[in-house]
């Protein structure tokens, strides 16, 4: 346990270490004067739009130089991402369903920001931006491309002193949907097909990048082609590891008072799994679902201390099959070298076989305790999975595991409960 311990306050640090943990990709960023530098940006997962970056001009430099919007006006990670810099307005409203107004909000804050640039056509252009509040879309057209938001609000109409008029109801205000009409319309592309995906597009980034690629002039072909995923969505592995049972019996149970105590048992472990990744270009958040299975085997030879007093064995065989959903997160996300904290549930059914409780010579002598079947086997339990690993050359891995208690039995004489740490290998399909 003081090792499981351990393994846990490593899992609690982690975290503060990744902050250091980089991962450098080629790309390049533009200065306000118009200079190209050309050299390594530090590629994150970002859940919002980056605030500052970190730049190398050659990996081996020791220190990266820190990037905001107020020293570049564009940066790109070659094959990944492009950014731009925005100074202007910005809407303040939330759209989250769970926290709407009761009025309509035209709230602005003006920023200066990187914009992510989801596409960049020969009519228009779209970029998002996200903040802690929200994602909002912008639009710009040919020549000049100046930056407008696609506009969406949505709030609850307390007082009916609005658009609508109607008391009582939450509206959605799709100006975006104009906004789209408009640009069609203009640049000749508005048909029955193009009408009906405006008019069920939903404000996120995959339905106006269909619609801005149709009113750029691009295929389907050149639009998969452009939007397919820089690596694959999900991997497969197997694993083999030895699994460690702790079983255990309180000692307020009628078990323990005749003798009874804990034991560790020792057993092989087998799984098999699939890794669905946040982003397949960083794979730094992942989510897994894991089959596995073990054996385990409780055998305990003691002396029974009350009547009839005689060499006892209490002994059962137990095959585990769980299935364990988990989030996983690279602390440490380099190429070829990961280190990673997992947390999950495993569902277990269990099935026991070979159970005996009675004398350790045979005939048993305690016919009465066999008859009255004492274990009353638990066959199904859940506990939390807590995980920490390292991946090496993408195929390779090595895990610690612990899995908290899972009830054994479901009480009266025979009381146990087991918990199961796992140390084991992992082999990534790619």
């Amino acid at each position: 346990m003081k090792f499981f311990y351990k393994v846990l306050l490593a899992v609690v640090l982690l975290p503060a270490f990744s902050y250091a943990q980089s991962n450098y990709k080629p790309g390049y960023v533009v200065n306000l004067k118009g200079d190209t530098l050309r050299g390594f940006i530090d590629y994150r997962e970002w859940n919002s739009t980056p605030k500052s970056i970190n730049f190398k001009t050659t990996i081996a430099d020791a220190r990266p130089h820190q990037y905001t919007p107020a020293e570049i006006i564009f940066f790109t990670i070659n094959g990944l991402e492009t950014y731009i810099r925005y100074s202007g307005p910005v809407t303040m409203d939330a759209t989250d369903v769970d926290h709407i107004a009761h009025l309509r909000d035209t709230s602005m804050s003006t920023v200066t920001a990187f914009f992510r640039v989801l596409q960049i056509g020969k009519n228009v252009a779209l970029y998002s931006y996200t903040d802690e509040l929200k994602s909002r879309f912008y639009i710009s057209e040919a020549p000049d491309y100046t930056i407008k938001e696609l506009g969406y609000r949505l709030y609850y109409n307390f007082s009916g002193n609005d658009v609508s008029g109607q008391k009582g109801v939450t509206v959605n205000e799709n100006t975006y949907m104009k906004q789209l009409f408009a640009l069609a319309n203009k640049y000749e592309v508005l048909n029955d097909n193009l009408q009906w995906d405006i008019e069920h597009a939903g404000y996120n980034k995959d339905d106006l990048l269909s619609i801005v690629s149709k009113i750029n002039h691009i295929s389907k072909a050149e639009y998969e082609k452009a939007n397919a995923l820089k690596g694959p969505a999900f991997n497969v592995f197997v694993g083999a590891g030895l699994n460690i049972n702790n079983f255990s019996t309180p000692a307020s149970s009628s078990y323990y008072a005749g003798g009874g105590r804990s034991q560790t048992s020792y057993g092989p472990a087998a799984s098999l799994g699939v890794n669905i990744f946040a982003n397949p270009t960083t794979r730094q958040l992942q989510f897994r679902i894991e089959a596995s299975i073990t054996k385990s085997k409780y055998n305990f030879l003691y002396n029974l201390k009350v009547s009839p007093y005689i060499p006892f064995r209490a002994s059962f065989d137990e095959l585990a099959v769980s299935i364990a959903p988990q989030i996983i997160y690279n602390f440490y996300n380099a190429e070829n070298f990961k280190i990673y904290g997992d947390a999950g549930i495993a569902f277990s059914v269990a099935n026991f076989s070979n159970a005996y409780l009675g004398s350790q010579s045979q005939p048993n002598f305690a016919t009465d305790i066999e008859a009255n079947d004492p274990y009353v086997f638990r066959k199904t339990d859940d506990g939390f999975l807590l995980k920490v690993g390292v991946q090496v050359h993408k195929n390779w891995g090595i895990y610690f595991q612990y899995l908290t208690g899972i009830a054994v039995t479901q009480g009266g004489y025979f009381q146990m409960n087991s918990t199961c740490e796992q140390v084991g290998v992992n082999y990534f399909f790619r």
